[in-house]
């Protein structure tokens, strides 16, 4: 779901000064903090049931193309 420095830091487990860093970082940098915001949505809305069954649809649709009972005579 996150991708370093794409919408987010990755800071290793329980390595605090790291984790104070990343925040540190997002906390001074407002321009950042709304790029990954703006990204995250993104990423959120592609799993809105919405777009989920729309992709379902269209990968059904390919299967069937590709592997439906008028390919298979």
């Amino acid at each position: 779901l996150v991708t370093a420095g794409e919408n987010g830091l990755l800071v290793p487990p329980g390595d605090a000064a790291a984790l104070a860093e990343a925040i540190g970082a997002l906390y001074s940098d407002p321009a950042l903090r709304a790029a990954m915001g703006e990204r995250n949505k993104a990423k959120a809305q592609q799993f809105l049931p919405a777009n989920m069954a729309r992709r379902y649809l269209e990968l059904y649709a390919e299967l069937d193309a590709r592997f439906g009972p008028a390919r298979a005579a």
